[in-house]
């Protein structure tokens, strides 16, 4: 005990910095370690760090022994729509168009976006006024749907139109994989000032006439090929 005290003693100050520092950097250093998943020593770390489960371990606390839990019955997941509870029949059409409203505010902000979206995916089929002259009608690929304020649509429940853009109808597909909920809102509420335009889209060569002149006129000539054929 005195040999300890006398050695302490005979110890000068820059010694025992230097004595301090090294011991220091051995702590630091042992400290320390190459495996990731062990934080090294650590000073009461009951304190601050829990004894928690790893993904896919094993678990006492449950009768299957997983830590791994399914979320419960009903659960939404974060930034996720609230489930469609109309069903894609002719049901759950009707029902949809008794009872859903839109729940966004019909403000200036919410129309714009909507004329803008209308713009991307309806108008190509549906035309810039909702007459059912869309581009590729226009084109003979497709019969022209009806117009939005027709007699068909006129009058057609913002309900039934979610429902529509949701599941998809007749030749139309479903948009539920590219807009999200408020987006449809946001067009039916667009599509909700077509249909205040009157009036069906006059029959022209540029919708349904067309596709039957394009039809009538391959027909001639198919025939004519073939009396050439013949006469020779």
């Amino acid at each position: 005990m005195k040999f300890r005290i006398n050695l302490f003693r005979k110890m000068t100050k820059t010694n025992l910095i230097y004595f301090l520092f090294a011991f220091g950097l051995v702590t630091m250093i042992w400290s320390c370690n190459d495996d990731p998943k062990l934080p090294g020593y650590e000073y009461m770390p009951d304190m601050y760090r829990g004894a928690s489960y790893k993904q896919n371990s094993s678990n006492p606390n449950f009768k299957d022994s997983m830590t791994n839990r399914n979320p419960v019955a009903g659960t939404i997941a974060r930034n996720q729509p609230f489930p469609f509870p109309y069903p894609h029949t002719n049901e759950g059409y009707e029902l949809a168009g008794k009872e859903l409203m839109n729940p966004l505010p019909k403000d200036s902000i919410n129309m714009a976006e909507g004329q803008r979206l209308f713009g991307i995916f309806c108008i190509h089929c549906h035309g810039p006024e909702g007459k059912g002259n869309g581009t590729i009608v226009a084109n003979g690929k497709f019969p022209p749907p009806p117009s939005y304020s027709g007699s068909q649509l006129k009058d057609l429940p913002e309900g039934k139109m979610f429902w529509t853009v949701t599941y998809g109808k007749n030749l139309m597909g479903s948009h539920a994989s590219q807009l999200t909920q408020d987006e449809r809102w946001k067009i039916i509420m667009y599509v909700q000032t077509l249909q205040k335009l009157g009036g069906d889209v006059k029959t022209t060569d540029s919708t349904a006439t067309k596709t039957d002149k394009v039809m009538a006129d391959k027909t001639p000539a198919k025939t004519t090929t073939k009396t050439k054929a013949k006469g020779k």
